[in-house]
């Protein structure tokens, strides 16, 4: 299978806290997280988390990663494990 990314992905293991805003039927909330990275390239990381982010989520990281402190969330894994997310972010 050829390698289609762009960016060329290295171990990450550090926790970090990011907010996420999540938008209810009834309000809006900000969440602040802690996540576990698992892999990291100029372009987006991949971290552990045990909230349910969906594509689209904007994260706010609490320190400036590749110089970045904003993802999107592009990919979620299949379901949780133990509790635990699995989630793609690319930087913007």
């Amino acid at each position: 299978m050829v390698e289609q990314r762009q960016f060329e992905r290295k171990p990450f293991d550090e926790t970090f806290y990011c907010a996420v805003t999540v938008l209810d039927i009834v309000d809006t909330k900000i969440l602040n997280l802690v996540a576990r990275g698992i892999d990291i390239s100029d372009g987006g990381i991949g971290i552990k988390t045990d909230y349910p982010l969906e594509p689209g989520h904007v994260l706010r990281l609490n320190k400036p990663l590749n110089h970045k402190n904003v993802g999107v969330v592009r990919w979620c894994g299949n379901g949780e494990i133990k509790g635990i997310y699995r989630v793609g972010v690319k930087f913007v």
